[in-house]
């Protein structure tokens, strides 16, 4: 889990200029013959537009799924390579304009030694961006900026077949909301804005999603430290509400599956604390309201670094630690420097 970090996307709102511009033509005719006040319902591209930022939102807001840190870099720079699917300078630039925290906590429902566990799971997360929006060949941009935060509870049952596999089946629950404000600065945006103000933008709106999820994993203690595999697939439905959209906001829902492999190599002891190498390699693959705004139906990440357990007991700390993660084959393809919190 990552407690705090820096998250930089291309696809929250890098496609809004051209979404517009296509409708724009919908609007006008419209509008030919029903008054501005007269809207019966939504249009379905804001629909589409909202229903997939809170998809989004629930994927990238698990760090199980995606990692991202504190400092942004193109990994083509450091290792001399020329790989458009591994980073490219505008998918750089389209990284730093957008931000996450999130706040992980799990409680165990039972003592630790219990073979067979119940765990609830909580976490507060908040993506927020910010873009400048250009109408055709206006010379001044009006200042778009967008939050969306998400309170996720989840209850967990692990389940242990032997000392190597277990089973855990989860059910979590998403209550979403989603903020926008438009700065109107150009002569086009001000001439519109009777028109996408409480619509499009300068307007909220809500969602609850359900997420029945699944994970097995198997894992080993070694010598050395531990290595474990693990699958886990993760499916969400949600149900929209509120002032955006004249009420029409959607049903948010997509699917996951993430592969991984996870190797721990500890260094060294030193009283209680231990200094660990850690590396993963995942591969995630997404569907339904995700893929679009991901840019792919899959891809894969890497992330290697260094991890210390605390040098004295606190119970709501595993480790700490530093590191790298690459990302290969998404929109967000790039590298990041990493700030580990409770990583497994």
């Amino acid at each position: 889990m990552v407690a705090y970090f820096h998250f930089p996307n291309q696809t929250l709102a890098k496609d809004l200029y051209s979404v517009l511009t296509k409708n724009l033509i919908q609007f006008s005719v419209y509008l030919l013959f029903f008054p501005i006040t007269a809207y019966a319902k939504g249009y379905d591209f804001i629909e589409t537009f909202l229903e997939q930022s809170f998809a989004y939102t629930v994927v990238l807001s698990d760090s199980d799924v995606f990692t991202v840190g504190i400092k942004d870099f193109n990994p083509n720079e450091l290792f001399n390579t020329d790989n458009p699917d591994l980073g490219t300078e505008d998918s750089l630039a389209n990284r730093k304009k957008y931000a996450i925290s999130t706040l992980p906590m799990s409680f165990q429902l039972n003592n630790e030694e219990d073979r067979n566990k119940h765990q609830l799971f909580f976490r507060l997360s908040g993506l927020g961006t910010e873009e400048k929006v250009r109408w055709g060949d206006e010379t001044v941009e009006d200042d778009f900026q967008q939050v969306i935060a998400d309170f996720y509870t989840a209850y967990r049952y692990e389940y242990k077949f032997d000392d190597h596999w277990r089973i855990t089946p989860g059910f979590g629950v998403h209550l979403m909301r989603y903020e926008n404000t438009m700065d109107y600065n150009s002569a086009t945006g001000k001439s519109y804005a009777p028109i996408f103000d409480g619509l499009l933008f300068n307007t909220t709106a809500w969602s609850n999603i359900y997420e029945p999820h699944l994970k097995l994993t198997y894992s080993k203690n070694e010598n050395w430290g531990k290595w474990q595999y693990s699958a886990a697939g993760h499916y969400f439905y949600g149900y929209g509400w509120g002032e955006a959209n004249e009420g029409e906001i959607g049903n948010s829902e997509g699917w996951y599956i993430v592969n991984s492999a996870t190797i721990v190599y500890n260094i060294e002891q030193i009283g209680r604390s231990i200094q660990s190498v850690y590396s993963t390699v995942r591969r995630v693959d997404v569907g339904s309201d995700v893929s679009e705004p991901l840019g792919t139906s899959f891809y894969y990440e890497a992330t290697v670094g260094w991890l210390m357990t605390p040098p004295f007991e606190i119970s709501f700390v595993d480790n700490i630690g530093l590191g790298l993660t690459f990302n290969y084959g998404s929109a967000f393809k790039g590298g990041s420097l990493v700030l580990f919190f409770n990583q497994d």
